[in-house]
């Protein structure tokens, strides 16, 4: 799956309303952030090899969400790195955690196990 970049709420506000896109998945992080730092990395391997139909990958500098008050309406993450898991335009669950296996379990139940989606995960993990 492909890792988009936000460079701003415009951008941020597209996926929302001009795709039919089933599933979004954020990531909220930032670069001085020791535990985002951390998993960077593992977290790109993991999304680059997940292919999961309708799907796509936010990443979000935290920093944009404290510029762009308006991502508030949508976002609140009280701690990085934080995610956010959107289904339909709503939000489906969130979580903050920088443990890789958490964060695979959590994609994994709610987006696959959940729906049956056609899926691939490319690598083991």
């Amino acid at each position: 799956m492909k890792i988009i970049h936000i460079e701003n709420y415009n951008q941020f506000l597209n996926f929302f309303n001009n795709n039919t896109i089933d599933y979004i998945i954020i990531n909220i992080s930032a670069s001085w952030c020791k535990p985002c730092n951390e998993i960077k990395e593992e977290l790109n391997e993991f999304i680059d090899n997940l292919i999961i139909e309708n799907t796509i990958f936010l990443k979000i500098d935290y920093n944009l969400l404290e510029e762009e008050q308006d991502f508030y309406k949508y976002l609140q993450p009280n701690k990085i790195p934080y995610f956010y898991i959107f289904k339909d335009k709503s939000i489906q669950t969130h979580f903050q955690t920088s443990n890789m296996e958490i964060i695979k379990k959590n994609i994994t139940t709610e987006i696959i196990d959940n729906n049956n989606n056609n899926f691939d995960l490319s690598n083991d993990f």
